[in-house]
């Protein structure tokens, strides 16, 4: 479901930011200020089985940003691609040359296979003079935002002198002066490991634009990923159905208390996520894992002594 992360506060941890990026495997983004100019970097994560050089070079630029301009806040996005599936659709985008942004969800209504629905989000936002962050508090601007993102997707707008804006900033976590719109910076145990990803997220209304070849050959391609030294199977894209899984939909039949909307019979998705408020309910996880367990029939235990080893496994 991505992660935008409002960095205004202390260098965020490097672990956090490795939880953002095992949880969000597409690529990251940076907004920041340098010298009073908005600048945005990308750093796309396109071969899993480099996933952490990949991380260790997102990292260090990341450091060297912050330590250069780390006196003005930033903004960082780890990526799901549901619309738009290359690196030029990773966050952030621009509305003007001094205000940029950076988007958690997904807008009903926008976004194809070729192209995200937050580019197409910014295009629109572009048709609007919009020079600085105080311009978005302007009634018709606001309202114009809100009824594209409803009370689900959240924003972070920064412009060119270090000012900032969330929009749904309620539904994210501050921690200290940092905010993140969701808890992947912890270490959530739900990986994205399965082949599923694409799975919930090309289900009706947007399942009618791609097809199952598509979504196989999509899963497919991530072959092994390495954690901690570890390689694992990372995705099989036949073990689920794109018809299985449904973000808005409950997964599980047992309720949950949830601590964020204190709804004590929440109903959650496949993320272990409250449905009334998204919030991440721990107490559900175990139940989620373990019917993805009994959902995937999952082939014997691949034991490998490398990652050539595992992918032969898995692919013959």
């Amino acid at each position: 479901m991505c992660i935008a992360i409002l960095n205004a506060g202390k260098r965020i941890q490097k672990d956090k930011l490795s939880n953002c990026w095992d949880n969000n495997d597409d690529g990251a983004g940076i907004l920041y200020v340098a010298d009073g100019v908005l600048v945005s970097e990308k750093f796309p994560n396109e071969l899993p089985i480099d996933s952490d050089k990949n991380f260790e070079e997102f990292y260090a630029r990341y450091v060297d940003i912050n330590n250069k301009y780390g006196d003005l806040p930033m903004l960082l996005h780890f990526r799901i691609a549901t619309h738009g599936l290359t690196p030029e659709y990773l966050h952030p985008f621009f509305v003007s040359e001094s205000v940029g942004f950076v988007h958690n969800g997904i807008i009903d209504g926008l976004g194809t296979k070729d192209k995200s629905d937050t580019s197409e989000f910014a295009d629109l936002l572009s048709h609007i003079i919009i020079p600085s962050v105080a311009t978005l508090d302007n009634a018709f601007i606001e309202e114009s935002i809100y009824r594209f993102i409803e009370d689900t997707s959240k924003l972070i707008f920064l412009d060119k002198d270090g000012e900032y804006r969330i929009f749904n900033e309620t539904i994210g976590q501050w921690v200290g002066e940092n905010w993140f719109s969701n808890t992947s910076h912890t270490n959530k145990p739900i990986k994205y490991d399965y082949g599923y990803k694409l799975g919930n997220k090309y289900n009706d209304p947007y399942g009618s634009i791609y097809d199952t070849d598509e979504v196989d050959d999509w899963n497919a391609g991530f072959g092994i990923s390495k954690t901690k030294g570890t390689m694992y199977p990372y995705s099989n894209s036949n073990k689920y159905g794109i018809e299985d899984y449904d973000y808005d939909a409950r997964f599980i039949n047992d309720t949950y208390f949830c601590a964020e909307c204190l709804d004590d019979t929440a109903e959650v998705n496949y993320e272990s996520e409250c449905l009334t408020c998204w919030s991440y309910i721990p107490e559900a996880a175990s139940a989620v894992i373990q019917k993805m367990d009994d959902l995937s029939n999952p082939k014997p235990s691949l034991k490998p002594t490398n990652w050539l080893d595992a992918y032969d496994k898995l692919t013959n």
